[in-house]
C-alpha cells in the first residue's frame, strides 16, 4: 500500500459526509458529476453509439465556468469521458481547473492519446482505461492496434505515477475470455472493473449487434464472483456483481440519478441518468439556455427504474443502501489505489 495521502482522505471524510446526507433525505447535491466533454473518438468500437451523437460542444471558458457552479452546488468529484475527451484540446486546461476547484478528477479514456497527452493530464486523480480483453478480442471491437493503444497509455499513466484501472463492457465477442482480462489487471498490479454491454449502443438507442446472451453472461457472473471470492483484483464488489449478474431483467436498487449523481453532455445538457434519458436527450434540436444551476433545480428525478447496469454507478448505490460488501470493497480500493 503507498503511503497515506491525507488530502485524499480528507476529501474522502467530506464527500462521505455529504453522502450521508443524501442518504438520510436531507436534500439533493450534485456530488457526483459525470461529464462528457466530446462525443468525437480516435475509435469506432461496435457497441458504442457516439459517433451518432450531436457535436455541438461547450468552449473551454464555458466547461470551467460550468465546473465552478456545480462545484458550489456540492459536486465534489468529475470523471470527464466522452467519446474520446483527449480529442479535446483544451483538456489540460479543463483538468487543471477542476483539480484547482477541489474536485477528485476521474478520466476515462481508450488511453491510446495518453503518450501525447501525459504533461497535460498530471493533475488527474484516477484513469479508467477500456479493456475489452486479450489484444485479438480487444482490436476485433475497436480496431487493429487498439489493444497496443490502450497497453502503452497504462505504461504511461504508471511512469507518471497516476493511479488507474481497467473497465471491462461485457458482450458476446469476451465472455470466454475474462479470466485471461483479470490476469491482466493483476500483472499490472490494478483493479479491473466488469459490466455488461446494454441491448442499446452506448450513447444511441440503435441495438448493440454484440450484447451477450443473458444465460451464458449470467454462467461468466458467476465465474466472476468465485473469482473475485478468490482474491481476483475485481473493482466490483461481489454484492455489485450480483446485482449486474441479474441483467437484463428487471433488478431494483437505490437510484441516485439526480440525487447525488448527474450528467453533463457536450453541449452542456444536464441528465440525471444517461441510460433513461438519452433518446430525450438525441432528440432534442437545441442547446439548453438554462444556466447549469437552474438545469439542477429544475432536473426531473427518475423514480422506478430497475434496469442500472453502470457498474460504478451500482457500487455508489449500494453504498448509499449500506451495503456492507460495498462499504468493505470500496474501503480496501481506496486504501489499495
Amino acid at each position: 500500500m503507498a503511503g497515506l495521502n491525507y488530502g485524499r482522505f480528507l476529501h474522502a471524510g467530506k464527500t462521505g459526509f455529504q453522502l450521508l446526507r443524501g442518504m438520510m433525505g436531507l436534500g439533493r447535491v450534485p456530488l457526483f458529476l459525470s461529464w462528457n466533454l466530446t462525443f468525437r473518438c480516435n475509435l469506432r468500437c461496435t457497441y458504442c453509439g457516439a459517433s451518432e451523437a450531436p457535436r455541438q460542444e461547450l468552449t473551454t471558458e464555458e466547461i470551467c465556468a460550468g465546473l465552478e457552479e456545480v462545484y458550489k452546488l456540492g459536486s465534489r468529484w468529475v470523471t470527464f469521458g466522452g467519446g474520446e475527451p483527449l480529442l479535446r484540446a483544451d483538456i489540460g486546461s479543463i483538468i487543471d481547473r477542476a483539480a484547482a476547484l477541489g474536485y477528485q478528477v476521474f478520466l476515462s479514456s481508450n488511453g491510446s492519446l495518453l503518450p501525447k497527452k501525459i504533461d497535460e493530464i498530471r493533475k488527474v486523480d484516477h484513469i479508467n482505461l477500456s479493456l475489452d480483453g486479450p489484444s485479438e478480442v480487444h482490436d476485433a471491437v475497436r480496431g487493429s492496434g487498439a489493444f497496443e493503444g490502450t497497453m502503452e497509455g497504462a505504461r504511461v499513466a504508471e511512469e507518471a505515477g497516476i493511479s488507474y484501472s481497467f473497465l471491462c463492457t461485457l458482450g458476446t465477442h469476451n465472455l470466454h475470455t475474462v479470466e485471461e482480462t483479470v490476469e491482466m489487471a493483476r500483472e499490472k498490479k490494478v483493479w479491473v472493473m466488469f459490466q455488461p454491454g446494454t441491448l442499446w449502443l452506448d450513447s444511441s438507442t440503435s441495438a448493440n449487434p454484440v450484447a451477450a446472451d443473458p444465460e451464458a453472461y449470467g454462467e461468466v457472473m458467476k465465474k466472476l464472483i468465485a473469482l473475485k471470492s478468490a482474491g481476483a483484483p475485481i473493482a466490483n464488489s461481489k454484492a455489485g456483481l450480483r446485482h449486474l449478474s441479474k441483467w437484463p431483467q428487471p433488478a431494483k436498487i437505490r437510484c441516485l440519478a439526480g440525487r447525488l449523481a448527474i450528467i453533463l453532455e457536450p453541449d452542456g445538457t444536464m441528465l440525471s441518468c444517461h441510460q433513461c434519458e438519452v433518446g430525450q436527450f438525441l432528440a432534442q434540436e437545441e442547446t439548453p439556455e438554462q444556466s447549469v444551476r437552474d438545469q439542477f433545480r429544475n432536473l426531473v428525478v427518475p423514480t422506478g427504474c430497475a434496469q442500472c447496469w453502470c457498474a460504478p454507478v451500482v457500487e455508489l448505490a449500494l453504498i448509499a443502501s449500506l451495503n456492507p460488501e460495498a462499504f468493505w470493497n470500496s474501503f480496501r480500493r481506496f486504501f489499495q489505489q
